[in-house]
């Protein structure tokens, strides 16, 4: 490529970037690439004396402390299975979230995040899912976990800058902290 092509690839691309902004000055959010059924966080989880005792051998560190849930629905057979909330975070500081089978009485995972988002895309009918959480400073960790021979198992992991935060949040559809677990349409 010449310079003189180049210096006029330069405005072309430059004009073309003027006329994505719509007028009001507002950029439009990006798209997401993870579709939500619904999400929850750690204001939802309530004390469930039901949970056996036992698993706490799941989580990475535990204290003894009242065991609470969070309880969803996740292969759409009726019964709810249950985001089991550890009391004690694991040690990069992130929320451990037990996903429990109360039917089959089995641990079938363990996510860890502050928000959790489960997806409308599925794997071994079981949505996808995907975590939140602020590690401390200006970063944030997402991660995501499919299913895959009766578990979740992380299939990614993204550290976010304060501005990719912004950015992914701004890519969800609004989220009412007072409405979560509700269907997102």
């Amino acid at each position: 490529m010449t310079k003189r092509s180049i210096s006029l690839v330069g405005p072309a691309v430059l004009a073309g970037l003027l006329l994505a902004v719509p007028s009001d000055g507002q950029l439009a959010a990006p798209a997401s690439d993870f579709p939500i059924r619904t999400f929850f966080s750690v204001r939802s989880a309530r004390p469930d004396a039901a949970i056996p005792a036992i698993l706490r051998e799941q989580f990475e560190k535990d204290d003894g402390s009242p065991l609470k849930s969070v309880p969803v629905d996740l292969d759409g057979d009726g019964k709810d299975e249950k985001f089991v909330l550890c009391g004690v975070p694991t040690p990069a500081g992130a929320y451990q979230w037990l996903v429990f089978d109360p039917v089959r009485g089995v641990g079938k995972g363990v996510v860890a995040g502050a928000i959790l988002f489960i997806g409308r895309e599925s794997d071994g009918g079981y949505p996808r899912l995907e975590t939140y959480w602020k590690q401390g400073g200006d970063m944030s960790i997402v991660t995501r976990y499919t299913y895959a021979k009766g578990r979740y198992v992380r299939s990614g992991t993204r550290a976010l800058s304060l501005w990719e935060t912004s950015e992914f949040f701004r890519a969800k559809p609004p989220l009412d902290l007072d409405r979560e677990l509700a269907e997102i349409k």
